[in-house]
């Protein structure tokens, strides 16, 4: 009678879960109401099996039937409760299908000792029931830790009680209990323990159902929410232990960093340690996708009695920003300075022109002239802003060796007195290519036109570096001045001290945008080299050990 009481109530619940599966009546989840239903299902058919097979059968095959129906409810019901806790991306096809081979393989193994056909006597067949021993021993480990999780589970969310929990992991544990009390008990008592324990088992699925909505309210959605948030943000966040390893990352690091950043040293990472990232303001370095500047945060992990574990390291990238930032104030400075001294000599000009009739034509030429130079400028500050917001949208295959080759031949026609080299390798790049042309053509015209020096020579070259690949601009010229060049590499401007104009700028923009690091080193010539690093799809993600960009300059500087 018991046993039909217990098959009863796993069968009603799993008729309800059924419903809910087929008609996705109310919020169930059909991911959770699947195995449930399937586990209800399971139990119910051994608890209305017992009965008829208590009779006829031994009291060894009774005494497993406890055992039978823990395999049987093992894989379903762990499915279950994985995804109810919020760890399903551990339910995969694989691992389900292994789990349901080894139990099928238990209840076949379990059956052959409980008829006689095996006996533990033999040598042989000892060896084979110690091996099934210790897979049963692993399978309810494995139901603990389940168990243990929905219990996590519930206890950390605010809206499901303990007690919740507490019905979905009734079930499976009363299996276990089971399986121990029964075989260890009195040949006259075996039926009726095996009947109390199924009927405990079936009268909490119900409970679990009707009274704590274990098809509808999930605690897992706590752990899924973290994870989602963890994952989906456009930041790069790091998760490392007490001793600096990195023990998670979310899908933005590894693409900054590659897939292989979890098990390697933050340091190894990013070239910096927690307590640097932590005491700067900002941090650069090379990434799979090119050069990069963030702004890191470091939070530090505790435990719920304030002792830490780790940290927590995310890095925000605010190069776009940054660029942004200084366009706007070199903008404003230009229209506050450049422009309202040129409107002055303007004034100045016309107002002694119409005083003095003979000088009039000298003084109005000097009005165009200053004109033309506004107009120029402006005229490259709406092409910065038109070029410099966003590199993606025009990324296409760019042949670095013909683009180079354009770009010096179309800025060297105007200076047929400056001699010029081109020694670029052939390399395809998927970068923006007008942006690209435009960042080379910046500064090649720089080196050719201001080229005073004794052989007026301009050298072009390339090679493949650790960074992905290198184009530097060599002169005999008197150079980029310190003055401009500090300014830039400050990356922001002061009142009484600027750049005298928007060429310099607007090549690092251009090259930040690509993804790219410009710098200026002195040339084997006697001028000024200027070093453009580009970001190669192929490219590996150099260990951080040491700044990657410092060991490219040496790779470029032996191949000068």
């Amino acid at each position: 009678m018991l046993s039909v009481l217990a098959g009863v109530c796993a069968a009603w619940t799993a008729v309800v879960a059924a419903r809910a599966l087929q008609t996705g009546e109310g919020r169930a989840q059909t991911d959770l109401a699947g195995p449930f239903c399937l586990a209800s299902a399971v139990l119910a058919g051994c608890a209305l099996a017992h009965p008829v097979v208590a009779g006829p059968l031994s009291a060894n095959v009774i005494s497993i039937v406890p055992l039978v129906a823990f395999l049987l409810v093992f894989v379903p019901w762990n499915a279950f409760a994985f995804r109810y806790a919020g760890r399903g991306r551990l339910v995969t096809r694989r691992r389900t299908a292994t789990l349901a081979g080894v139990t099928a393989l238990l209840v076949v193994v379990y059956g052959l000792v409980a008829v006689g056909v095996l006996r533990p006597a033999q040598d042989y067949y000892a060896s084979v029931l110690l091996g099934a021993s210790t897979l049963l021993l692993g399978l309810v480990a494995l139901t603990f830790v389940s168990a243990g999780l929905v219990l996590l589970a519930a206890y950390r969310h605010e809206r499901v009680p303990l007690t919740g929990g507490l019905a979905v992991v009734v079930p499976v544990v009363v299996l276990v209990a089971a399986i121990q009390v029964v075989s260890l008990s009195s040949f006259l008592t075996r039926d009726l323990l095996a009947a109390l324990h199924l009927l405990a088992a079936s009268a909490a699925l119900p409970v679990a159902v009707t009274r704590y909505d274990a098809l509808e309210a999930r605690p897992g959605t706590t752990t899924l929410g973290e994870r989602a948030v963890v994952e989906d943000l456009n930041e790069a966040v790091l998760v490392v232990d007490a001793t600096g390893d990195v023990v998670r990352s979310n899908r933005r690091a590894d693409r900054l960093f590659g897939a292989g950043a979890v098990g390697r040293s933050l340091g190894d990472i990013t070239g910096a340690d927690v307590e640097t990232l932590q005491a700067a303001d900002t941090h650069e370095q090379w990434t799979a996708q090119g050069h990069r500047r963030f702004d890191p945060r470091v939070s530090t992990i505790r435990t719920d009695h304030g002792q830490p574990l780790g940290r927590t390291v995310t890095l925000i990238d605010v190069t776009s920003r940054e660029i942004l930032e200084q366009r706007i104030q070199v903008l404003n400075r230009i229209l506050r300075h450049n422009i309202r001294n040129g409107l002055d000599v303007i004034n100045a000009r016309v107002e002694t022109a119409v005083d003095s009739e003979d000088r009039a034509d000298d003084l109005l030429a000097g009005v165009l002239s200053v004109t033309d130079d506004i107009e120029r400028m402006s005229a490259k500050a709406r092409r910065i802003e038109k070029l410099t917001p966003d590199s993606s949208a025009g990324a296409s295959e760019v042949e670095l060796a013909d683009l180079v080759s354009t770009v010096v031949v179309e800025v060297a026609d105007a200076r047929p007195d400056v001699t010029t080299a081109v020694d670029v390798p052939s390399r395809t790049l998927s970068l923006d290519r007008e942006l690209l042309a435009f960042a080379l053509r910046n500064v090649v015209e720089n080196a050719v036109e201001h080229n005073e020096g004794p052989s007026r020579r301009v050298e072009v070259s390339g090679a493949e570096v650790s960074s992905g690949v290198r184009v530097v601009v060599a002169d005999d010229g008197p150079g980029v001045p310190e003055t401009e060049w500090r300014v830039v590499e400050a990356g922001r401007e002061e009142a009484t001290d600027h750049a005298t104009s928007l060429g310099l700028w607007g090549t690092k923009w251009a090259v930040q945008t690509l993804g790219g690091e410009l710098s200026l080193r002195e040339s084997d010539l006697g001028g000024t080299a200027v070093v453009v690093d580009l970001p190669a799809a192929d490219r590996r993600v150099v260990s951080a050990e040491g700044p990657p960009d410092s060991q490219a300059r040496q790779d470029g500087a032996d191949g000068q």
